[in-house]
């Protein structure tokens, strides 16, 4: 029996984010300059997702094309934060990447990047 051979490596974030419709790549863009316009918050790419962190992940942002949404864990209490359908969710013992137990953030619209705008500067202080 012949050995199995791996398929094609897995495609890098930035790829993903590459052949991302434009308006996903301007909301990331703005997603970009909120997270780091945060004192010694650095981005550090990942193969599936950019990481944002201080000492430590305060958000992970993967890029979903099909889609067309950002999905962004925040390393905050999910007992703090009012959940809302569609929009946040509770990950605690999902095993998300970057962020072990937290809240994970749906962003589609420029709106929902507003929405998500108090959660961030929450995650963002508390990293």
């Amino acid at each position: 029996m012949a050995p199995l051979t791996g398929g094609s490596s897995p495609k890098p974030v930035q790829q993903y984010l590459d052949e991302s419709p434009q308006e996903l790549q301007e909301l990331f863009a703005e997603l970009d300059e909120v997270l780091l316009s945060h004192d010694d918050v650095r981005m550090e790419p990942q193969l599936h997702y950019y990481a944002y962190r201080r000492i430590k992940n305060v958000a992970t942002v993967r890029v979903q094309p099909r889609n067309r949404m950002l999905v962004v864990n925040l390393k905050l209490d999910p007992e703090s934060v009012e959940l809302q359908e569609g929009f946040s969710r509770d990950v605690r013992g999902l095993g998300c990447l970057g962020i072990r137990d937290g809240v994970e953030v749906r962003i589609r619209s420029h709106e929902d990047l507003a929405r998500a705008g108090d959660l961030i500067q929450r995650s963002v202080s508390a990293g």
